[in-house]
C-alpha cells in the first residue's frame, strides 16, 4: 500500500497583509528607482551608495513579494 504523502506548509509562517505587502513592495521601489536620478561621477563613493541603496531596495521589494498574502 502507498503512504499517504505529507503536506507540507511552504513559504511564510506569518504573512503580511495586502496594505502592508503593497507598502512595503513600494517602498523598495522607490528605494529601487531613485538613486538613478542622482548623477554622479563613476568613481565616487556616492556611486557605491547609490548601488548599495538599490540593492537594497530590490530585497524589500523581493521582501514584500515573498510575505504578501
Amino acid at each position: 500500500m502507498a503512504e499517504e504523502p505529507i503536506q507540507r506548509n511552504l513559504g511564510p509562517k506569518k504573512r503580511l497583509t495586502k496594505s502592508q505587502a503593497i507598502s512595503v513592495m513600494a517602498t523598495g521601489g522607490v528605494m529601487l528607482i531613485l538613486p538613478w536620478f542622482f548623477p554622479t561621477a563613476e568613481d565616487s563613493s556616492l556611486s557605491v551608495v547609490k548601488t548599495i541603496v538599490s540593492a537594497i531596495g530590490f530585497v524589500v521589494l523581493c521582501l514584500g513579494s515573498y510575505y504578501r498574502p
